[in-house]
């Protein structure tokens, strides 16, 4: 790495800061806010990056606990972005491990402005809220993309916690619809021929999707729950409600997912009698996938130390990072935060983000993200490969 003799001073730069990144993760783990009401988690580390001579900017995009920290070294260089994620899910708190790696968004872009005074360009950190699928208007990266927050920047770091250190993971594409039927109401032993019965058409709607996933192709996931089918078993119910998750490995082919969707409730539809209406929730999730250049980088850095770590793989998990990797070249890595067994979304994971190994995890992820910037910084070599790659496997789907 030509940036190894930056290395020492950026580990030291954040083992300085260790105890403060700790203390203020922990106080995030211990008050867990939902998205778009992050005001704890948001005041914290804007107050930190401010503190640290950034110029902060609170509220953007119209999202209360959305931020912009920008620290500019007076000399012309690449724009380097950390993205940072805060929220936590109901009841189990931070099972997601949020509360870890926004701090090592707001530690890696702290140590790599000082060093940037030397090697020029400018250090963004982006706060990002409401990550999780469980609010109104979550996936807030989708939204800042939209509004142009990395139209100008050169490469973007984020990361996330796990049992095991993954340095390229590819995520699929995802969002949820909403299916609502509405038929009419009788008596359903007084004149049942009268009425349109708008949870027969939900069931159908749903049994329509079942009978092509044969034409699915592996990839695809689609989930289905009722959401309202009726008050009272004696009457014909006129309203259904169905949500679906529907999951594949592109937007492209979430596409098609969708359209097959339209036409089983449309033929669902059209068999009852029914009358219906389709909503895609505001912000879907584009696939995910790491710049394998800077993710070459970062299996450099973690080999130095001597950190065990797996290349790729790949989950149906999604995650609307994807969108930013539409837009420049952006690694997203997995770091090992407890046992190689704990699941997301679970209170074990809760814990482990809580844990020792979890804030040993917080800091490696900065380390890490701060190396692979350090190094796109010094050689342009690699800044010229990673662009590279994104133009030819990114930039054409846009």
């Amino acid at each position: 790495m030509l940036a190894e003799k930056y290395i020492k001073e950026m580990t030291h730069g954040l083992e300085e800061r260790r105890e403060a990144l700790t203390e203020m993760s922990r106080t995030i783990w211990e008050n867990p806010e939902l998205g778009h009401r992050e005001y704890t988690a948001s005041k914290l580390l804007t107050d930190m990056l401010a503190e640290n001579g950034f110029d902060v900017s609170r509220g953007i995009c119209g999202m209360d606990t959305a931020f912009q920290a920008v620290k500019k070294s007076g000399k012309e260089g690449p724009v380097i972005a950390f993205v940072a994620e805060y929220d936590a899910l109901p009841k189990i708190g931070h099972a997601c491990g949020h509360n870890l790696f926004c701090c090592s968004a707001v530690g890696a872009g702290i140590v790599l402005s000082h060093l940037q005074q030397e090697l020029g360009g400018e250090v963004r950190v982006i706060g990002s809220p409401a990550e999780e699928g469980t609010v109104p208007n979550y996936g807030a990266k989708v939204v800042l993309v939209e509004q142009g927050y990395f139209d100008d920047v050169d490469c973007v770091f984020t990361a996330h916690g796990e049992g095991e250190t993954v340095i390229e993971r590819n995520l699929v594409a995802a969002t949820t619809v909403k299916i609502r039927f509405k038929g009419y109401a009788v008596h359903a032993g007084g004149d049942p021929v009268q009425g349109r019965n708008a949870l027969t058409a939900g069931m159908l709607c749903i049994n329509n999707m079942n009978a092509i996933r044969q034409q699915h192709m592996p990839c695809d996931v689609v989930n289905s729950i009722v959401t309202e089918g009726g008050l009272i078993s004696n009457t014909i119910p006129d309203h259904c409600g169905l949500e679906f998750s529907v999951r594949s490995d592109t937007s492209k082919n979430l596409d098609r997912v969708l359209q097959n969707l339209e036409n089983s409730a449309k033929a669902a539809a059209l068999v009852t009698g029914c009358e219906y209406e389709t909503e895609v929730v505001k912000n879907p999730m584009r696939d995910t996938k790491s710049n394998h250049a800077l993710g070459t980088v970062m299996a450099e850095y973690l080999d130095s130390i001597g950190a065990p770590y797996k290349a790729a793989d790949s989950r149906n998990f999604a995650w609307d990072v994807g969108d930013i990797t539409y837009v420049c070249p952006t690694l997203g890595s997995y770091f090992k935060i407890g046992s190689t067994d704990i699941v997301c979304h679970t209170e074990p994971f809760c814990e482990a983000a809580g844990s020792e190994t979890g804030f040993e995890g917080m800091m490696m992820a900065a380390k890490g993200m701060a190396a692979v910037a350090l190094e796109y910084l010094v050689n342009p070599q690699l800044r010229e490969n990673a662009w590279k790659e994104y133009e030819e496997t990114r930039k054409p789907f846009r």
